[in-house]
């Protein structure tokens, strides 16, 4: 399916008012299939939602080191 230049522009304007921004990450295949794996198992409505999941932790983590 071909995008217009139209169409990814006001996707990416939704995106941007939901407070968001849109990034393209390149990975190993084993680990997009460990992301797939975390997707299901939460029961997840995207890989994005466990990539934040993940950040959101590792800075959690990152912090408690900090402030022990």
């Amino acid at each position: 399916m071909q995008m217009s230049a139209e169409y990814v522009r006001r996707y990416r304007e939704r995106i941007q008012q939901q407070g968001a921004r849109e990034v393209l990450l390149k990975l190993p295949v084993e680990t997009i299939a460990t992301i797939d794996r975390m997707r299901d198992a939460e029961g997840a409505a995207s890989r994005s939602d466990i990539v934040a999941s993940l950040l959101h932790r590792a800075l959690e983590a990152e912090n408690a080191l900090r402030t022990a």
